[in-house]
């Protein structure tokens, strides 16, 4: 495990945010003996009115840290930055890029003469100024997801992500094909979907007296994430109207309309909670779901909760998103898939009766082939290559 280096994390997300990708990285680097700076999302587009609270909290971070950084206690340092809200004009991304600097290096100077290593999860014209600037020995893009998808202005990404592709030193893909595009300009490029930590799920269940977390008796379906525009919602308000009988338990912040899906009595959103409340209600679901709306941005989607799910033993039925496919080919049995709301419901009975035994110790066996303790491993090795071979 690589160990005894400065690594930047420019992460796509706040820390506080749903737990994701870029804490799973920057904290498991800090438990193998590296030293984290954690910069909260600097963003790929310009804020709206809906990003408010985030932005309060933003400021409160800031304000609380005099600036510069404090200490989370999964041992990370966390930059919460002021920048400039233009991600694209050239002369504020500069302000933003020396403003940014300035708190990094003073970081970097408390305990100098280490690697250095900048992992981005964003491919903005900040990111690639940070990176240039710093010079670090070892530049890592870590490619989530088709962010040039995800708003009209993130668009504007087309120009700086082809030129990170090829500037960076690793690329890593959750998709294949973010790879597929990768591959195309990347130096070195590999493939390392989302983890999952697969004991925690397990422990929850064995801990779980099968019902929800939330107080609901089952069958219990359940989802865990943001529901947000990728989400079929009208979807699941027309599951939730056929199935009275069922249980829905949504956790995880909303940021779409949801009225009318809330409307129904078998539904529970339960909101954002902690990573271990999210462990906790899984293991109380019958169901794991994952209804995407198929667009040119979910195409390359390969959600973190399907591990999750099948961590905990469940059965799992999606819509027909073509990295689940994928899993469902290399992983027979374990999927259930639909596309309308009658056979939404059908198929969520059905599943929720697969719960032998030994249906349940199948789907734990296959999550633990992407815990995250293999994921970090093959990370942390090709890193450390590439340092040994000076990139």
């Amino acid at each position: 495990m690589l160990h005894g280096a400065n690594i930047i994390c420019l992460s796509s997300i706040d820390w506080a945010f749903n737990w994701q990708l870029p804490q799973e990285v920057a904290s498991a680097f800090a438990a193998g003996g590296n030293r984290i700076l954690f910069v909260e999302n600097t963003g790929v587009r310009r804020p709206t009115f809906k990003d408010a609270p985030r932005l309060r909290a933003r400021f409160r971070n800031w304000r609380r840290a005099e600036g510069g950084v404090h200490r989370d206690g999964h041992g990370v340092d966390v930059h919460s930055p002021l920048l400039l809200p233009f991600p694209y004009a050239r002369a504020a991304v500069a302000i933003s890029a020396r403003l940014l600097l300035r708190t990094v290096r003073k970081w970097l100077r408390r305990d100098p003469g280490r690697p250095l290593i900048v992992i981005t999860f964003l491919p903005t014209p900040l990111a690639r100024a940070v990176i240039r600037a710093l010079e670090p020995d070892l530049a890592v893009y870590y490619c989530a997801d088709r962010l040039t998808e995800t708003s009209a202005e993130a668009r504007k990404l087309h120009h700086s992500e082809p030129q990170l592709l090829a500037e960076a030193d690793l690329v890593l893909t959750t998709s294949h094909g973010l790879l597929a595009t990768a591959a195309t300009v990347a130096k070195r490029v590999e493939f390392l979907p989302c983890g999952v930590r697969s004991s925690e799920f397990e422990q929850a269940r064995r801990d779980s007296d099968r019902r929800s977390a939330a107080g609901l008796a089952g069958p219990v379906i359940g989802f865990t994430g943001t529901l947000r525009k990728h989400i079929d919602v009208a979807l699941l308000t027309e599951v939730a109207g056929l199935a009275p009988d069922l249980r829905f338990v949504f956790v995880g912040p909303v940021e779409v309309d949801v009225s009318r899906l809330a409307a129904h009595r078998n539904v529970r959103l339960i909101g954002p909670v902690p990573h271990s409340e999210v462990v906790r209600h899984t293991a109380g679901f019958d169901v794991g779901i994952l209804p995407y709306v198929i667009t040119d941005y979910t195409a390359d989607v390969m959600p973190v909760k399907l591990k999750e799910f099948l961590a905990a033993g469940l059965p799992v039925l999606a819509t027909a998103l073509p990295e689940i496919c994928r899993f469902a080919d290399q992983h027979p049995g374990l999927i259930t898939f639909a596309g309308d709301a009658r056979n939404f419901v059908k198929g969520l009975r059905a599943a929720a009766a697969e719960n032998a035994a030994g249906l349940v110790a199948r789907r734990m066996e296959v999550a633990r082939q992407y815990d995250w303790s293999e994921q970090i491993a093959r990370m942390s090795g090709w890193m450390e290559s590439l340092l040994a071979a000076g990139r």
